[in-house]
């Protein structure tokens, strides 16, 4: 078949729902896993220590101090944070419950008053009703795990005036690494990843989107105080429902993680995608 006959948002479409049709699969309800208010304290403290990505995201956006930019997927503030000091006003969109329990918390603590938090999946947002008005800038930065990704890009485009700019991942994540290894021994059957980048990219292309495209690498660290801290963490990743799964996960980490001082640390490195445009004028869609 040739390529411009294939909808590449079903095979979006078809290679997310696979990656999430296992009920084991914690990760297909990023929601449920981030309800968790540990799991998101962890993630605030990870990002806190993996500044590189932040300080990078932030470097690359067109800011300006008179712009209001939308953050979809915003956990516990890691863009939303150093975005409000940047520009005039941020709406953080984030479904989890521990996820946003802690961005409430880090927008007293850092006392923000320009940022408003919609408590929705994407998929359920209703961006007439849900939203006020467009933003200069839409971002989302890793959390793109709707399985209908062109009809959440078209609501993307409709809440932005300006911009909108994707992250996400090429090729294997360490996460999918862990997980292809860990998978077979935990339910026996074999690991499905989530679509990368080149699906991502053919969805904008059949949508007539020509984004601008940055490949970058990033390293980070994944520290952890004790080995049960560190299982518990692996832990709420997957469904373990039995002590022989558990000690699975905590043979596999005594091997994988490396003593740093006093601390266990997971080393990994991603292959990561900026994909970013901007708007059309009615005046330039109209030439």
């Amino acid at each position: 078949m040739p390529l411009n006959n294939l909808d590449w948002n079903d095979i979006w479409n078809e290679m997310m729902q696979a990656n999430q049709k296992n009920d084991h699969n914690r990760r297909g309800d990023c929601a449920n896993l981030w309800d968790s208010r540990e799991n998101a304290e962890h993630f605030w403290e990870r990002s806190r220590n993996n500044k590189a990505r932040v300080d990078k995201t932030l470097n690359e956006l067109p800011l300006d101090p008179d712009y209001s930019v939308l953050d979809i997927g915003a956990g516990p503030g890691s863009l939303a944070i150093p975005l409000a000091e940047r520009v005039s006003h941020v709406t953080a969109v984030e479904p989890g419950k521990g996820m946003l329990e802690i961005l409430q918390e880090n927008i007293d603590q850092y006392g923000l008053d320009n940022i408003s938090c919609v408590k929705k999946r994407w998929e359920d947002l209703d961006v007439n009703n849900d939203l006020k008005g467009p933003h200069d800038i839409v971002i989302a930065s890793f959390s793109l795990g709707m399985p209908d990704i062109r009809e959440a890009i078209e609501k993307m485009q409709a809440a932005s005036s300006k911009y909108v700019c994707l992250y996400w991942f090429a090729g294997e994540t360490p996460w999918d690494s862990h997980s292809r290894k860990l998978w077979p021994l935990l339910y026996g059957g074999e690991y499905i990843p989530s679509p990368r980048c080149d699906v991502l990219y053919n969805v904008l292309y059949n949508m007539g989107i020509y984004p601008d495209m940055h490949v970058f690498s990033l390293e980070y660290d994944n520290s952890f105080s004790s080995m049960d801290e560190a299982v518990d963490f692996f832990k709420s990743r997957y469904t373990i429902e039995n002590q022989q799964q558990e000690e699975i996960i905590r043979n596999y980490l005594e091997e994988v993680l490396e003593k740093q001082g006093d601390r266990l640390v997971e080393s990994g490195h991603t292959t990561r995608v900026k994909l970013w445009w901007q708007l059309q004028t009615e005046e330039q869609k109209s030439r």
